[in-house]
């Protein structure tokens, strides 16, 4: 039987470059006492140049059955780099934090590239295949498939010519619609979503091992209505994720110190005798020190159910006009299973201390469940005039969290393709402060605020003015130049941790932000189409670091027991990036 293939894509060549986008500069002893680490500068000019190539392959068995795919090769693999690197979520004291794969992903799932260069092999990435069947009384799409809806804050596909991520999901959709005689449509549709399997194949593994309940994995059921016309279109989008945890259970591991104490750790890692050295927990990983970090089961399971209100609506006016809103709402109860590693005092200069955090700190810090409560938004504002000029105006908010580890999850943040600047919110910038316990850096010195937008309240006005140079380039289209200004405000403090009422040593400080401010940021660009398929745009930007970026003593200060050492005062700088990317579209 004859099909029809075709297959569309893209070649992407990007260099990009910044510079102190850590904005800090060299300043040796801000961090007092710690020989290591004595200057907060942790790097300076970050230069790189990446690709990739992708395929979107699809094939027409019939008019009622068609396959699609979408392979990346050398999925932005740097130039002179064998692997590739996945999404990592930041947390300003601790670093990456990673939520157990129990809660499902949020969006973005799928491997890394299979068969990396180091192995001898290429770098493909078989990021998403589908089958599409279309009958009299709808569309039914099955396989791992793009997610989007609305202007992509929350579900985004990533396709755009700057997108890196991409949601995918292992997915069933149903979708349909009804035509009207004025041209207008009514879609609607439903999915379920199989967001984390916890059982596995009984005809591969054996059966020689227990298997996980299917109650246990994360599945998500949903429903969407969009109505279209010539000048408006509007919808909305609800899902409810829920999974049967096992309440109490383990669900990743963390550090605990290795010291047989009752601090939490599970049962059988506890010393009925602490003196009694052939206790097996005495040391459990045997090296002859009982202070030592050792990788215990750590993170608390339970049950989630969290419920997602999306709503979305574009206004097409005076031809040349658009206005588009999208807002977001997350609520219910998530099992997060999160573990944030102990600190492990055994430098020289802190054998005289007491070790105030010899459990991790998990979360949920009690029960099995945190609430969860996520609001965000963002409006969109577009209009094109007949002299070539164009206007573009963003405003958004995603609510953030005062206290992070608290019981209540407030912040989540926008997918991180939809982007509003070049470093801001683009890039991990800034530099926490840095808890210094017995003259040796424990924590902090790691990112402020992350590559997605996160605790913010933010506007970007963009202008750009198109030019026509087809006498000077005849193969040139397309061509403008522009300028764009963002700042955000953040509506909770990006950094407030009371390490005393999360750890019960009341030693530790509280640290907090002294400002909300993020700064501000002017990108300019330049771009253009050759050759019909050809797109390049080059951006260069500097972003002014506000005050929230700035590292202060004013509630981090010396105590009496000496354990937290002086944070000094260290003022944020100035960072600048750029970025040219060559897109070739077929």
């Amino acid at each position: 039987m004859a099909v029809e293939f075709s297959a569309h894509g893209y070649y992407r060549v990007r260099f990009e470059y910044s510079h102190d986008i850590d904005l800090q500069r060299p300043n040796a002893g801000i961090v007092p006492g710690d020989t290591n680490n004595s200057a907060n500068d942790r790097f300076g000019t970050i230069a790189f140049a990446q690709q990739r190539f992708r395929l979107n392959p699809h094939i027409k068995i019939n008019d009622n059955i068609s396959i699609h795919g979408q392979l990346d090769i050398f999925d932005n693999l740097l130039f002179g780099q064998s692997d590739i690197s996945s999404l990592y979520i930041s947390n300003p004291l601790v670093g990456t934090v990673s939520m157990s794969p129990a809660n499902g992903p949020f969006g973005v799932i799928g491997p890394l590239g299979g068969d990396p260069l180091g192995n001898g092999g290429g770098n493909v990435n078989a990021r998403r295949i589908y089958v599409d069947i279309l009958t009299a009384g709808g569309l039914f799409r099955i396989g791992r498939q793009p997610s989007h809806f609305g202007l992509g804050i929350f579900n985004n596909d990533g396709d755009g010519m700057e997108g890196d991520f991409g949601d995918t999901f292992d997915r069933i959709m149903y979708l349909a619609g009804f035509n009207f005689k004025n041209g207008s449509r009514l879609n609607f549709g439903f999915i379920y979503d199989f967001a984390y399997e916890a059982t596995k194949d009984p005809s591969i593994s054996g059966l020689d091992t227990g298997v996980s309940s299917n109650w246990n994995d994360v599945m998500q059921g949903g429903a969407l209505l969009m109505f279209t016309s010539d000048h408006v279109e509007f919808g909305v989008f609800g899902a409810v994720r829920f999974r049967d945890g096992n309440d109490g259970d383990y669900t990743t591991t963390a550090s605990y110190v290795d010291n047989c104490a009752n601090d939490g750790r599970p049962d059988e890692f506890v010393c009925d005798d602490p003196t009694d050295t052939t206790e097996t927990a005495y040391d459990y990983d045997n090296d002859g020190s009982i202070n030592d970090l050792i990788t215990l089961p750590a993170g608390i399971d339970g049950d989630t159910l969290v419920y997602i209100i999306d709503a979305y609506a574009r206004f097409n006016f005076a031809r040349d006009y658009s206005l588009a809103f999208e807002g977001v709402y997350m609520g219910g109860k998530i099992a997060t299973g999160i573990a944030i590693d102990a600190i492990a005092l055994d430098a020289d200069s802190q054998a005289a201390i007491t070790n105030p955090l010899t459990a991790p700190i998990q979360l949920p810090q009690t029960g099995t469940q945190n609430d969860l409560q996520i609001i965000m938004g963002a409006m969109e504002f577009d209009a094109e005039w007949p002299f070539g000029g164009e206007l573009h105006i963003q405003g958004g908010y995603a609510s953030g969290d005062a206290n992070p580890l608290s019981q209540t999850i407030t912040q989540l943040g926008f997918r991180p393709d939809y982007d509003i600047a070049l470093i801001l919110f683009d890039q991990p910038i800034g530099t926490s402060p840095a808890l210094v316990i017995g003259g040796v850096t424990e924590m902090g010195r790691v990112p402020m605020s992350p590559n997605y937008i996160n605790n913010a309240i933010y506007a970007t006005l963009e202008f750009k003015q198109e030019f026509n140079i087809k006498s000077a380039i005849p193969w040139a289209d397309d061509f403008k130049i522009g300028v764009k200004g963002i700042s955000a405000y953040a509506p909770q403090n990006n950094l407030d941790l009371d390490l005393a009422a999360v750890t019960g040593a009341a030693t530790l400080p509280h640290l907090v932000n002294q400002s909300k401010w993020y700064g501000f940021e002017v990108d300019a660009s330049i771009e253009a189409t050759f050759f019909d398929a050809l797109k390049w745009k080059s951006v260069i930007g500097f972003f002014y670091p506000g005050p929230l970026y700035d590292i202060k003593d004013d509630n981090a200060t010396a105590n009496s027991t000496g354990i937290v050492d002086t944070i000094l005062f260290d003022k944020a700088d100035i960072a600048l990036a750029a970025k040219t990317t060559l897109f070739v579209e077929f």
